[in-house]
This record gives C-alpha cells, structure tokens and sequence, in this order.
C-alpha cells in the first residue's frame, strides 16, 4: 500500500479522511518513505527507531533516515 501510494502520489488512503487534501505533498512522500522503510525489508535492515528522526514542532519539517 505505501508503495502503490509513493508511485501513484495519491495518499488519501493514508490519510484521515478529515484532512483531505490539505497537507504539503513533500511531507507526506518523505513520511510515507521512512514508513516504508521501517516495513518493507527484513527486520535485520530495517532502520532502529533511534535512526528515524523527525524534526519540527507543530509540522514534521524533515525527516531523515539516518
């Protein structure tokens, strides 16, 4: 599902049906990306949690995979 999403860059089906559309798409493929990470390989080359970071108060402004 993360997948098809990133390709199709339609992510309401990720998202609470409240928000719409109303999110800054750059955020959402970069949280989409590290979400997928965190699933799509076997457990031992899956990134740590300590490797996912998120930067940012009221928005996620970064997010990297360190």
């Amino acid at each position: 599902m993360l997948n098809d999403a990133l390709e199709s860059e339609e992510f309401e089906i990720l998202t609470d049906p409240k928000l719409g559309k109303e999110y800054v798409e750059s955020e959402m493929i970069c949280m989409v990306e590290v979400a997928a990470a965190c699933v799509r390989y076997s457990s031992n080359r899956r990134p740590r949690m300590g490797q996912v970071t998120v930067k940012g108060k009221q928005k996620v402004l970064c997010c990297v995979i360190v």
